[in-house]
């Protein structure tokens, strides 16, 4: 893995370069143990000869805008923000980045909240559910067929991912194609040519990080103990797929260079 950089700096010519965009605070435990989301999904997705950079844009660094150019992609963190609130002032200043890097015809993409501000960013709608939280591990429906063409990634019509949240995206930006549903979310992926996609579940978390969030969040009363005893039995009964969504992830960032 290549060594980690905050200032962005390359340290070799000819290496491809990503950013991550920090938009949430882990758990103490998430962050002890993993080193948080944008940490979990660097690890994730970075190959060798990969410089991979992390930019707080929670904590107001928009620096990556000083030289969008200067990377390939852009990776969009989950986070416990609104993406259809202005209650944050990093929330709207990152739509407006978003739109830019989107002009510059930048690869995008967006993990559950960043999912969620790509869909705002380009002309879609989000908004609380009315079906209230998804979480635990849900099925997804998949348009195996739209997968394999814009893609070139052979995907299951179905798929156990896991699921974190109560906020949607309602409808998509112009000129989107959703990719994926659920029983409680319509658009639980989707595409806006072969430059932006957006992703609900989490192909970073994995089933101990599920269930400190779900006790968490059970303690600070953010839902019942109905939905909470639902989603850990959810995880006890079921697999998730991870492998074929972080293949997905690598080969919509990196296209025909190398993805393992």
């Amino acid at each position: 893995m290549a060594p980690f950089d905050e200032q962005g700096q390359h340290e070799e010519e000819g290496r491809r370069r990503y950013a991550v965009l920090k938009t949430g605070h882990a758990t103490e435990y998430t962050e002890l143990t993993y080193g948080g989301y944008a940490s979990m999904l660097q690890r994730l997705l970075q190959s060798k000869d990969e410089r991979w950079v992390i930019f707080s844009v929670i904590d107001g660094d928009f620096s990556f805008m000083d030289d969008p150019n200067s990377f390939d992609g852009f990776v969009i963190t989950g986070s416990s923000a609104d993406a259809h609130s202005n209650h944050f002032d990093w929330i709207p200043r990152l739509s407006d980045a978003l739109r830019s890097l989107h002009r510059l015809n930048k690869k995008l993409l967006g993990i559950c909240f960043g999912h969620q501000i790509l869909a705002r960013a380009l002309g879609g709608e989000t908004g609380r559910a009315s079906v209230g939280w998804e979480i635990g591990i849900k099925q997804l429906q998949i348009d195996s067929k739209m997968m394999s063409q814009i893609y070139g990634v052979d995907m299951s019509p179905t798929l156990n991912v896991i699921e974190s949240h109560r906020d949607q995206v309602l409808s998509v930006p112009p000129g989107a194609i959703v990719l994926a549903s659920s029983e409680k979310t319509e658009i639980e992926m989707f595409a806006v040519g072969d430059c932006v996609l957006g992703i609900q579940c989490h192909p970073e978390f994995s089933k101990d990080v599920m269930l400190d969030i779900i006790h968490r969040r059970l303690s600070g009363d953010a839902f019942s103990a109905e939905v909470a005893n639902e989603a850990i039995g959810s995880l006890e009964k079921h697999q998730p797929d991870q492998q074929p969504l972080q293949l997905l992830c690598k080969r919509f960032l990196k296209g025909n260079f190398e993805v393992v």
